[in-house]
């Protein structure tokens, strides 16, 4: 129940290892929720993330991620940058 915050991220454990170079982030109904800025982050085991493989600022409810195709079980999604509205994501499509 608070406002959108730069310390906030999603953490994603695709339950093994899979091969992708995009995400989508939808926040639906709650149209102003999109993350005003973010970083994609990767991971093998869930511990060690690395440099993002993907940072840029959300302009709509619907924000698609690309780059460079990625192997791992683990995506974390970190707020860069926040406003006073809420951060949901409704719908998250990984895909290749």
């Amino acid at each position: 129940g608070t406002a959108q915050t730069t310390t906030a991220w999603y953490q994603v454990d695709m339950l093994t290892s899979q091969t992708f170079n995009q995400l989508t982030l939808d926040s639906a109904g709650s149209a102003n929720d999109y993350p005003r800025g973010y970083a994609v982050y990767v991971s093998a085991d869930g511990v060690s993330w690395g440099a993002p493989v993907a940072a840029g600022a959300g302009t709509n409810k619907l924000v698609t991620v690309t780059f460079p195709p990625q192997t791992a079980r683990y995506i974390k999604i970190a707020l860069t940058a926040a406003i006073s509205n809420w951060w949901s994501i409704a719908e998250l499509n990984v895909l290749r």
